[in-house]
């Protein structure tokens, strides 16, 4: 058996931290200090450890339910399984952290910054990832423009690992969430008013009754998502993957579908008014009740499109393959 010790470490720059040492291992102990000198906190449920500073060193695993990590500075922490329930993290660091399987339910992680941390499996119910200050009703203040710019205020998630994390109505708006791995996350009902989802990887999801007014959507990968009922209105969608995706009932109005791939989409009601589709591909795609009124199919490939009852650009009823 290795012997085991509990030791206190004072790093360069005054840094604490309480690890339990063990030949070959790092890993936490049952009491761990973090901080400086100045500034230093014990890890346990409802910590308050405001503006610690601990890059590179945390190991954490137990229950931290409503800790207050806000502007701490956490970089690389490791954090696995660990249990942020209501925890208070706005304005914190968490650059390259480790959270798979964390809970993080109903956690307030405004304006924190997630930049390439590993979420695989973590429970992100309800959580508040949007900005640190208000915003008026879905923020529009803070609107995308057509030009696909968002004003990212939200949480930075940029290039993060969030597979099959459960984000069940988490507050993500304005969040940067570009090159982000949402592979077969559950967003039912999240608020990604404004968010930039630039490249992010969506295969599978569930994004249905999800929020995406006004996202950036440009060149992510949607193939199988379910955005059943969804709101995309003047959402940017261009050549974004959106094979096989379920969009029964999405409101799509003005958003921006250039190039993007709808081959064997269900658009079951789907309302597109004004929605720009210019060279998008629609082979396959089912356009039964759709409302297609004024949107530009310019040079769109619609080859074994279904019309039933579909509403065409013209105003015009199209019956085709009922």
């Amino acid at each position: 058996m290795r012997s085991r010790m509990l030791a206190s470490v004072v790093a360069a720059g005054g840094l604490i931290a309480s690890v339990l040492l063990v030949p070959g291992v790092v890993s936490a102990g049952p009491r761990v200090e973090i901080g400086t000198k100045d500034k230093s906190c014990v890890l346990k449920a409802q910590a308050k450890c405001t503006g610690v500073v601990a890059k590179w060193m945390v190991e954490h695993h137990g229950n931290l339910t409503k800790v207050n990590f806000s502007k701490a500075k956490l970089h690389g922490a490791d954090f696995r399984g660990v249990n942020l329930t209501k925890g208070k993290l706005t304005n914190t660091t968490l650059k390259h952290a480790q959270l798979h399987e964390a809970t993080l339910k109903k956690a307030n992680l405004k304006s924190a910054n997630l930049k390439h941390a590993q979420l695989p499996g973590a429970n992100l119910k309800n959580a508040q990832l949007g900005p640190a200050t208000n915003t008026t009703s879905k923020g529009r203040q803070l609107r995308a423009t057509p030009g696909c710019a968002p004003n990212c205020q939200g949480a930075d998630l940029s290039d993060a690992d969030l597979q099959y994390a459960d984000l069940t109505g988490a507050d993500l708006q304005y969040a940067d969430l570009t090159g982000a791995d949402l592979y077969g996350a559950n967003l039912r009902g999240a608020n990604l008013t404004g968010a930039n989802l630039i490249d992010a990887d969506l295969t599978g999801a569930n994004l249905r009754n999800a929020d995406f007014e006004g996202a950036c959507l440009d060149y992510a990968n949607l193939t199988g998502a379910n955005l059943t009922n969804a709101d995309l209105a003047d959402a940017t969608l261009r050549n974004a993957n959106l094979t096989g995706a379920d969009l029964t009932s999405a409101n799509l109005t003005s958003a921006y579908l250039s190039g993007a791939n709808l081959t064997s989409a269900n658009l079951y009601g789907a309302y597109l008014y004004e929605a720009k589709l210019y060279e998008a591909k629609l082979n396959g795609a089912n356009l039964t009740n759709a409302n297609l009124t004024k949107a530009n199919l310019n040079v769109a490939d619609l080859t074994g499109a279904i019309y039933c009852n579909t509403t065409m650009p013209d105003g015009s009823i199209r019956n085709t393959n009922c």
